[in-house]
């Protein structure tokens, strides 16, 4: 297969299916309509008719790079923005998103779908939209590049957004550990517990696979993850073991109710 890339749009020479991948986020090829042009000077292509705002953009390509469901929490910790209700409800409209609200403080989840997906590798190649800032220039200029790289180089975005290694210890045996380790830890149900005295229970869990999970945990009506309000009594090693959630630093855990 081989493809390049039109003002706008990555494109391919094959008809094939898409993306080569066994992974929970399925990803679908491009789409059929984006037939490849020769140009002579630069590499150009078709685009979708739906026009989509920066902050839409901006969502969609949030969701490419971490490739999983997500909260906007996790998106303001992670890349440092969030999907506002009118660019969510658009996404959800035109297919390229799905969002629900989840847990004990009804946190909006995201997650792209194929549609979606297929999107995104359009918007890697898409022109700047007319009269934008220096600062959107400057965006779309580099992923136009990144897209052109991908379709000399024969890549989808399949190929590079899930190279991420899946953790180490399955989701599900991490949920576990966390709970048994509370148990083990905590005076009674409900009591808060430090996160440094839980990390150090399961220091064999590798910190990322531990913080995701942590992340997923607090969703649950029973899990609480608060800071310490006296600052003053913090060590350095609860410093170095607090948690980033929502722009806070998270220190204790709790699980159950007292």
């Amino acid at each position: 297969m081989s493809g390049h890339f039109e003002e706008g749009n990555l494109v391919k020479r094959s008809s094939t299916p898409g993306p080569r991948l066994t992974r929970r986020v399925s990803f679908a090829p491009w789409p059929a309509t984006t037939l490849p042009v020769k140009s002579e000077s630069r590499y150009v292509c078709a685009m979708s008719d739906t026009q989509l705002n920066l902050p839409e953009r901006s969502a969609l390509l949030a969701l490419m790079t971490l490739t999983r469901e997500v909260s906007n929490a996790g998106l303001a910790d992670e890349l440092g923005i969030t999907i506002e209700k009118r660019a969510r409800e658009r996404l959800v409209d035109l297919g390229y998103i799905r969002a629900w609200q989840t847990g004990r403080y009804r946190a909006w989840m995201h997650e792209l779908t194929d549609e979606g997906w297929r999107r995104c590798g359009e918007e890697l190649g898409s022109p700047a939209p007319e009269r934008a800032s220096k600062p959107t220039r400057l965006q779309y200029a580099l992923t136009r590049r990144f897209a052109a790289f991908m379709a000399r180089s024969d890549l989808r975005v399949a190929d590079i957004f899930a190279l991420d290694d899946e953790p180490t210890v399955p989701a599900v045996d991490i949920i576990g550990r966390i709970r048994a380790a509370y148990a083990a830890l905590a005076a009674t149900p409900g009591s808060w517990v430090g996160l440094a005295r839980l990390r150090h229970t399961v220091a064999d869990i590798p910190r990322a696979d531990l913080d995701a999970t942590l992340l997923r945990l607090v969703l649950e009506r029973e899990v609480r993850l608060n800071p310490e309000f006296d600052q003053k009594t913090l060590t350095e090693a609860d410093r170095a073991a607090a948690l980033r959630m929502g722009g806070t630093d998270v220190h204790l855990m709790s699980i159950g109710r007292p």
